[in-house]
């Protein structure tokens, strides 16, 4: 699995040509590696991962994501190991490449197959470090309106099926309306598959959908001068040892 690919989709809202976020996919078998991730023991789970969260701060250094403004979201898999020894891994690979960590989010499983104690976990450790989290696969079911509990993500991702042909399911409609609701009280973004049909983007729009991601990978358009942000080895040693405590 050393051929891990990563591909960047852009996040925008409604009537903007400009990202305001990216998020790292991986483009290479993705199903593949979700299989080999779930048989996986432990030790070599978190060594996978350590190795996609490289590539994908690599991909994102190389892209300029940083000096685009953008924030870059990144999942991350509660699964692969205690959540001090995950962000140490995202630590390393963001100091290795130079990336800000305020610029980072961290995307975690929201989904009803996801583990919630690991989630759990791993949202308490992001948020007592100060770090941005995201959601993903967001259904409005038990587990993703539990985990909602324990924080307020800067990003909520829909789970496609739920959010895919509003206008011709008004029930599955009238369940992003609840959940869009529930996130504005929050202070919270739902994004949304890109629609790709006219009718579907105007039902979206309807019931007040405005944040979408899609698949295109454009290179980011840079908004202001190259300023790149690098970390004095003592703020890093420090950073590092907060993370690994």
């Amino acid at each position: 699995m050393a051929d891990i690919r990563i591909g960047l989709e852009p996040i925008l809202a409604h009537g903007s040509n400009e990202p305001f976020a990216w998020h790292a996919a991986i483009l290479t078998r993705p199903e593949v590696f979700h299989t080999v991730d779930a048989i996986l023991l432990p030790q070599d789970r978190l060594s996978l991962e350590a190795t996609r969260l490289d590539r994908t701060l690599e991909a994102a250094a190389a892209a300029r994501i940083a000096d685009s403004g953008c924030l870059l979201v990144v999942p991350v898999n509660a699964r692969a190991g205690a959540p001090d020894r995950l962000l140490a891994q995202l630590f390393r690979a963001a100091l290795r490449h130079a990336f800000p960590l305020d610029r980072l989010v961290i995307e975690i499983q929201a989904g009803e197959t996801a583990d919630h104690a690991a989630a759990a976990a791993l949202i308490r450790a992001s948020t007592d470090r100060g770090l941005m989290l995201a959601f993903s696969g967001f259904a409005a079911g038990p587990l993703g309106l539990r985990l909602l509990a324990h924080c307020s993500p800067r990003l909520i991702r829909l789970d496609p099926a739920l959010a895919r042909r509003l206008d011709a399911a008004p029930a599955r409609a009238r369940m992003v309306e609840a959940v869009l609701r529930i996130a504005r009280g929050m202070g919270v973004a739902v994004i949304a598959p890109a629609p790709t049909l006219e009718a579907e983007r105007d039902a979206a729009l309807a019931i007040g959908l405005r944040h979408f991601h899609g698949r295109a990978e454009p290179a980011p358009r840079r908004t202001r001068p190259s300023v790149r942000s690098l970390w004095h080895p003592a703020v890093a040693g420090a950073r590092l040892a907060r993370l690994q405590a």
